[in-house]
């Protein structure tokens, strides 16, 4: 492969270079002293200030509602970092990645696009964007990947990338391989092409590959706010980097799904920087070794800070930028459709992008998640107290298995295990609040393919003692009244006590002393009562130091027989 070398023109040799005939495309002429003629691509060594110039026709995607002072273009001194990594190379084909790359066909693509574009121009910030964001991250979760939001704010905007990861199974291994695109549109653009497609890709690269364990870590990730300045990739890579993140490769899409002519299908760009060179080979292996599959030439490019590949040169990450040969004339505008994409050739783009990232990340395992655990365990129980229940799941290729449980109280949870596939595993739980709650369990097994989540085993759970004075009943010489007992422990030694106030001259008074079982009842009643009047009837109940309760009806008593006002 040629040497390529981007040279950053001072004011002087860009007032010189200026006057010679060429175009620039796709960017603004006022964007052109911001971006530095970034798309002026040197080909070949520079000797004796003569170069060979070439410029990338028909032009390059570009950040189209920039923000003032983006963090794009602040530096053009990229950091070299050295990380460590397995040996990458290739030696022949793989039958897992053929059943891949086979899997990825136009209408597997085209169903998440459809999904995706429906939403309407996603401008970041807007409730369409925040819509893309969510079904993105509900993707993932339903992929069984470990999906998070990374919320950020940068100038004024503010946005959230959604990432999908799938942990590599070597335990030895930090290295992660990322495959991304932005899922922001400009306002007023349904986004199809800039950038549908290459979401579309991380989207079907996350379906395909989360069926698979992987020797080391890749993330899917979807960034918003690349129309302002490449925002939300900026703060990914800025973050990676104060983590200390061992990312190796980054595969970036950004308008993989234009081509109009049997050439623009064949043919494929890469945008890279001398570091990330590798990359840009290794997928040139890739397209050959697959090539009955993907039937894609690469064209290197040279370098372009267009896209969020860039934001991880700024942080010394090797990453590249595939692209469509042909540049979409619909770009930036309401006619960005799939109407106006060619979806074969996108499938074949993000075959390509994923066949490489399948191969990066090494030593696909095809694994089945395990199945649904079963949960045995009481129903019933109070508050306080330890219970314990019994999980059971089955893996189909017999591997150890995790549990991850959800007790219904929004208490945090954590994968617990190992246990063999199959092994009855005791956990217990308290609960702090009576209520009626929901357990569910899922299980995932040593290469983190994770299963379905269990069926809902209910439980409800009482307080301890308690009293309460239910209903109050008049008759012939007495009164009877219920207290019940709604807490899940016997209630021993209640106090209770009638009274009435005005119109009894004999039983003014009835008090004793009872136990009511846990959830039962009990009826009391005074003594015999004689009268004649008005009367306020007050039914009291006590737990020793515990739980108290009083109800008060009104009535009247006609000599001995006593009418009670339910009513109060």
């Amino acid at each position: 492969m040629k040497k390529k070398t981007t040279l950053i023109f001072s004011s002087m040799l860009f007032a010189v270079l200026v006057i010679a005939p060429f175009n620039i495309y796709a960017i603004p002429q006022e964007k052109l002293e911001t971006i530095k003629n970034e798309n002026i691509i040197l080909k070949g060594e520079i000797s004796d200030n003569i170069f060979e110039l070439s410029f990338d026709p028909p032009g390059l995607p570009f950040p189209g509602e920039l923000i003032d002072n983006p963090p794009i273009f602040d530096t053009y001194s990229y950091p070299q970092r050295d990380f460590n990594h397995h040996e990458i190379s290739l030696q022949s084909q793989d039958d897992l990645i053929i059943s891949i790359l086979n899997q990825l066909n136009e209408s597997l693509f085209l169903e998440y696009l459809e999904e995706l574009v429906a939403f309407g121009p996603r401008r970041t910030g807007t409730p369409a964007c925040e819509q893309a964001g969510k079904y993105i991250y509900e993707q993932f979760k339903e992929m069984g990947l470990q999906a998070r939001y990374q919320n950020w704010s940068y100038g004024g905007e503010s946005g959230s990338n959604i990432e999908g990861t799938l942990n590599g199974f070597n335990e030895s291994s930090d290295e992660i391989y990322i495959i991304c695109a932005h899922y922001d549109s400009v306002t007023g653009s349904p986004g199809a092409d800039d950038d549908g497609s290459g979401t579309v890709a991380v989207l079907v690269a996350a379906d395909l590959l989360s069926k698979y364990a992987v020797n080391h870590t890749v993330k899917f990730v979807a960034f918003d706010g690349e129309e302002q300045g490449l925002l939300g990739s900026h703060e990914y890579a800025r973050e990676a980097s104060e983590n200390g993140d061992n990312i190796i490769g980054v595969l970036n899409g950004d308008m993989i799904g234009f081509a109009i002519t049997t050439y623009d299908g064949e043919n494929i760009k890469i945008y890279e920087n001398t570091a990330s060179t590798w990359i840009t080979e290794f997928t040139e292996e890739i397209s050959d070794l697959y090539d009955e599959y993907i039937d894609l030439n690469i064209i290197p490019s040279g370098t372009s800070g267009g896209s969020d590949h860039y934001s991880f040169w700024q942080y010394g990450y090797d990453s590249i930028f595939y692209h469509e040969y042909n540049f979409n004339d619909y770009y930036h505008s309401p006619q960005d459709t799939i109407e106006n994409m060619n979806i074969t050739y996108a499938a074949k783009s993000a075959r390509l992008m994923v066949g490489t990232l399948a191969s990066l990340g090494q030593s696909l395992i095809p694994s089945e998640p395990p199945g649904q655990p079963i949960i045995s365990g009481p129903s019933t129980g109070i508050e306080e107290e330890e219970y314990e229940f019994i999980f059971s799941a089955t893996d189909p290729e017999g591997d150890n298995v995790y549990y991850y449980v959800d007790w219904g109280d929004e208490t945090g949870g954590s994968w617990i295990g190992p246990y063999e596939s199959g092994e009855e595993a005791t956990i217990t739980h308290s609960w702090s609040d009576e209520g009626n709650y929901e357990i569910q369990a899922k299980a995932k097994d040593i290469y983190d393919m994770i299963g379905e989540w269990s069926s809902p085993s209910p439980i409800t759970i009482y307080g301890g003692p308690s009293v309460r004075v239910d209903t109050i009943g008049g008759g012939l010489f007495n009164v009877n009244s219920v207290i019940e007992n709604p807490g899940g422990l016997e209630a021993e030694n209640v106090n209770w006590r009638i009274e009435f106030d005005g119109g009894v001259i004999l039983g003014k008074t009835t008090a004793g002393t009872n136990n009511i079982p846990a959830l039962g009842e009990i009826t009391i009643s005074s003594k015999p009562v004689i009268g004649f009047g008005p009367t306020q009837i007050t039914v009291y109940a006590e737990i020793p130091e515990g739980a108290v309760d009083a109800k008060t009806l009104g009535g009247f008593v006609f000599l001995f027989y006593i009418n009670v006002n339910p009513g109060g």
